[in-house]
């Protein structure tokens, strides 16, 4: 499983001498292409969350708030601006983690905005800035600890897969909990 925590690693765990074709995230491609130098064909697909983000949203926000640190998850569009602008980019749990021990104050954050409440829980004293209001993503709006409770105690919405699929996918999640 790729995740934009881990993508730099399981593209570096691939053979030097393979091409890759990376989905679904053209965005996040570029950023592993970027950082590891690999021949990567990127798929034309995004979270449309993160695509709406744009260079001009970071040029503004930056204007607003000068000296400001940015941070960036690697699925947005502003991704070609945030790396103009060397600030931080890094994945959901790579910025909270950064903003819990960075000695700043205030930042800016360039994601869906749904982080910035845990980002306040944890850093009591920190502000955190959204660089685009409107980047909500109605469906992730949709899952709640209820409903999974619900799904979980009732079963109604049970997914099951062939056990070779499984076993693999298994594997695979097991390697990335492991880092």
């Amino acid at each position: 499983m790729l995740y934009s925590s881990n993508a730099v690693r399981v593209v570096e765990s691939i053979a030097p001498d393979k091409e890759i074709l990376f989905l679904p995230d053209m965005f996040l491609g570029q950023f592993v292409r970027e950082k590891t130098g690999r021949k990567i064909h990127l798929w034309p697909g995004s979270c449309h969350v993160h695509y709406a983000i744009t260079d001009q949203d970071i040029e503004a926000q930056k204007k607003a708030h000068p000296g400001v640190e940015l941070m960036v998850h690697p699925e947005c569009g502003c991704l070609s601006s945030a790396l103009k602008h060397g600030d931080f980019i890094a994945s959901t749990s790579g910025m909270v983690r950064h903003a819990k021990e960075s000695p700043k104050k205030t930042f800016l954050v360039a994601t869906e905005t749904g982080i910035i409440h845990a980002m306040e829980k944890q850093n009591p004293g920190k502000t955190f800035l959204p660089v685009a209001r409107a980047a909500q993503c109605e469906f992730m709006k949709k899952i709640t600890v209820e409903k999974v409770l619900w799904s979980l105690q009732s079963l109604k919405h049970r997914i099951t897969v062939p056990p070779e699929i499984a076993d693999k996918a298994r594997r695979a999640i097991d390697r990335m909990v492991q880092g």
